[in-house]
């Protein structure tokens, strides 16, 4: 896109290539993290990779910012044949160059997968695991080592047919799956941070109310509180903070419910990211840990999905609610549109509230024992 002038090209390469790409991006790099950890420290490089994630959404704000006002060169020419370096094709071209050093550097990436053994495994996580036979994992020589090694992978190979075979049997795949349905709606609200709340900011406020400065609330809080909450919950099972997270990110939507004001909207941002710092980075540790090995890409895709899912309706429901409730011109109730969005959101934590005994079930197939079994292939 940065080099055409040509709308086809921009149109192709939009539909094409570019979903191919985002459908690949978060399932092989969380694919990664599952290689390069053990079950003693995989929470923590989740959350570490979070951050990151919010860094960049940090930097990115200013980075416009310069591209478009103190750049800020734009094409008179109606002619496809002429091409202009755009303040949007600078921008283009920020995301070209940190794009080509993220290939330089997946060259320098192996293959591997890293194992923890018993010991070390005590130390970070608190807990006792016993083999099939209820007793202590150990190496070959009868110790119980405590250091982490590094072991060859070798990529579970199959057709499609089989992956989705095996998957669909898997008792914990369908828990994994409805845990990961129910998610959808509270994470529309994230999707309202970016499609409705700008809109009605200016539309309540005015053109000089700072909404970008009340939407980097978000990554700013996310930087500072991923690696607390990551610490502090780290001993704690995923899905329990999935489910109390979710209640603390639909409960921020209702501030705006109840006022229309810049203070509310600056309520929703910080409770919403105080949610999000809870449950998010630990959404990505339960899909890890729910995964086989050698299926974690089937997983993972599968946890993204209601995310993609959740921003096909948010467009259509964010422009109704807007048309109606806070309109350009003429009378508006902003309240009851935040009221709808805030209902909508709170039915995700009430419906794992309901489904919990279902959801939280451990048996042999879940993937405490498949842990076990992981660290257990290791010591015999």
């Amino acid at each position: 896109m940065f080099a055409t002038t040509s709308k086809g090209v921009i149109l192709f390469i939009l539909c094409v290539p570019l979903p191919i790409g985002n459908s690949l991006g978060i399932p092989v790099l969380m694919t990664g993290i599952r290689r390069y950890t053990h079950i003693g420290n995989r929470s923590f490089a989740i959350g570490l990779f979070y951050v990151i994630l919010n860094v960049a959404a940090l930097l990115a704000g200013p980075i416009v910012d310069f591209c478009t006002i103190s750049y800020n060169v734009k094409s008179d020419n109606t002619e496809e044949a002429l091409w202009v370096l755009t303040s949007y094709r600078l921008i283009l071209l920020t995301g070209i160059v940190a794009n080509v050093i993220a290939v330089l550097i997946s060259f320098t990436v192996r293959e591997i997968k890293l194992e923890c053994e018993y010991n070390s495994l005590m130390t970070a996580t608190n807990e006792s695991y016993l083999d099939d036979y209820g007793n202590h994992p150990e190496n070959e020589d009868g110790a119980t080592d405590s250091a982490s090694k590094i072991a060859s992978f070798n990529p579970v190979r199959g057709s499609v047919w089989t992956i989705l075979k095996e998957t669909f049997a898997a008792k914990r795949f369908w828990r994994f799956l409805i845990v990961c349905l129910i998610t959808s709606n509270v994470r529309m609200i994230f999707r309202h941070l970016d499609a409705t709340l700008p809109t009605y900011l200016v539309r309540e406020f005015g053109e000089k109310t700072p909404k970008g400065f009340i939407h980097a609330i978000q990554p700013a809080i996310i930087v500072v509180l991923v690696p607390i909450m990551t610490g502090a919950t780290a001993n704690i099972d995923p899905l329990v903070c999935i489910h109390f997270g979710t209640y603390v990110s639909a409960a921020s939507v209702f501030p705006l419910a109840l006022s229309n004001s810049i203070a509310a909207s600056v309520l929703f941002v910080t409770i919403l990211s105080i949610g999000e710092s809870i449950w998010s980075p630990r959404f990505y540790d339960y899909s890890l840990n729910m995964a086989p090995e050698g299926r974690e890409g089937t997983y993972m895709a599968m946890s993204s999905a209601p995310l993609f899912l959740a921003k096909l309706p948010v467009g259509f429901i964010s422009g109704w609610l807007l048309q109606k409730y806070c309109p350009e011109e003429g009378e508006s109730h902003p309240q009851m549109m935040w009221l709808i969005i805030g209902v909508s959101a709170i039915i995700s934590p009430i419906l794992l509230t309901l489904l919990w005994s279902y959801v939280s079930k451990k048996d042999d197939d879940d993937y405490q024992i498949a842990s076990k079994k992981e660290l257990h292939s290791v010591m015999t």
